[in-house]
């Protein structure tokens, strides 16, 4: 597992990150957004420039922004391959997103992949040798449901990717001390994953948290992927004010993206 893996690019008024060992694949491009930008059109700070500034970034990393696709983010496991109906589907307004679904994944080159955060993590796995990209969104509930392991899955049965084959990553999110829950979250992801009780420490103010992030890296690993080829960014989206957050900020703070895809 690669900690401490994000590369910085400063780039018109903000900064792009990028996973430095992903970003070393042959034809693939990604990019994780950064505060100021909101690439959320639905709602937060500047949402009205939201459309702009993705087709913007899909510019600098060498996409057409009409082929930029995305799921509606439910808050759920489903995950589900791109069909070449889908392509351009949530470019513009998440009404208009693939429907029902929280992951994608991806062997059309020159489409890339968008998803949004504000604490989620968002799980990332491609296969340099298929040309097969995936994302998840990976909230509580969808922790809780395994969208990870679902993700790693549609790769191998729709895709034929071996999970040894993949290189993953976990986007910034809520630290493993900061997101705080209740006992009835609790005891629903201790119900639903392997001893569970271990993704709960007391957090910096005494209370439970859920460590979204260990629960995510072990769905990864349990599908398949080798720990050496798991990338995992320990920014905290709470108390990094670089990203936007739910949690320190409310329900009108904006969203940071996640795009990524393989060139035509």
């Amino acid at each position: 597992m690669t900690a401490g893996a994000l590369s910085e690019e400063p780039w018109r008024d903000t900064v792009l990150l990028q996973f430095k060992t992903l970003a070393r694949i042959d034809g693939f491009s990604h990019a994780i957004t950064t505060r100021p930008w909101n690439m959320a059109p639905h709602r937060g700070p500047e949402a009205l420039r939201a459309v702009e500034r993705r087709r913007l970034v899909c510019q600098h990393l060498g996409f057409e922004f009409d082929r930029l696709t995305a799921p509606e983010q439910i808050h759920g496991p489903h995950v589900l391959p791109v069909a070449h109906s889908d392509i351009g589907a949530g470019r513009l307004d998440r009404a208009d997103a693939v429907r029902f679904v929280d992951g994608l994944v991806c062997d059309i080159a020159g489409v890339p992949l968008l998803q949004l955060s504000a604490d989620c993590p968002l799980v990332l796995a491609v296969d340099p040798g298929r040309r097969v990209v995936g994302t998840a969104h990976a909230s509580w509930r969808g922790t809780v449901a395994r969208v990870a392991t679902e993700l790693i899955a549609v790769m191998g049965d729709r895709f034929n990717c071996r999970p040894g084959d993949l290189l993953a990553a976990i986007c910034p999110c809520a630290g493993p001390e900061r997101y705080e829950v209740g006992d009835d979250l609790r005891r629903i992801a201790i119900a639903a994953l392997p001893d569970g009780d271990r993704y709960f420490p007391v957090g910096a103010s005494g209370r439970t948290c859920f460590d979204l992030r260990s629960a995510n890296v072990d769905q990864l690993r349990a599908a398949g992927v080798r720990e050496d080829r798991i990338c995992v960014a320990t920014e905290c989206t709470i108390t990094d004010r670089r990203f936007f957050s739910h949690r320190r900020d409310g329900e009108g703070t904006g969203r940071f993206a996640l795009i990524a895809g393989f060139q035509s």
